[in-house]
């Protein structure tokens, strides 16, 4: 047989722990929709990649096979097709003034999540580095 007391103390923390379970719950909701605001209004990103553009590649159904299947050239192929390189270029474009900076930092995030490697890029460990003369050519290229 039990006491009141005991039956009292074992109620009382029944009750903090569901009371921790509640507010734990609580957290991870409001921290996840906190994430989620920011990355869908482009406060923040996933992996470097905005939220337009991810949409952009997944609502087209060859980009989405391509990236699911992890073909990277034709992944490539499909975003460069759906101008994903200038809408993360028109993202970033604020922060980063040096054009040449600029397209290096697209193309890293682009071989990082594809694989694939830009005509004008070497691959030097995990990094892409521009190959000689071409910076000259970013700089000068308004369009680029």
């Amino acid at each position: 047989m039990y006491s009141l007391q005991s039956i009292q103390a074992r109620q009382k923390s029944n009750k903090k722990i569901a009371n921790a379970v509640i507010v734990g719950a609580m957290g991870t909701t409001m921290a996840i929709a906190t994430w989620v605001v920011l990355f869908t209004t482009g406060a923040i990103t996933l992996g470097g990649v905005p939220y337009s553009v991810l949409i952009k590649v997944w609502q087209n159904p060859a980009a989405r096979s391509a990236l699911l299947s992890g073909e990277a050239t034709e992944l490539h192929d499909l975003m460069d097709n759906l101008g994903i390189e200038y809408d993360i270029k028109v993202y970033y474009s604020n922060r980063i003034k040096d054009p040449v900076k600029l397209d290096q930092h697209i193309h890293q995030i682009l071989f990082d999540r594809t694989g694939y490697v830009g005509a004008n890029y070497v691959v030097r460990g995990r990094t892409l580095v521009l190959k000689d003369g071409k910076a000259e050519k970013l700089r000068n290229c308004p369009s680029c």
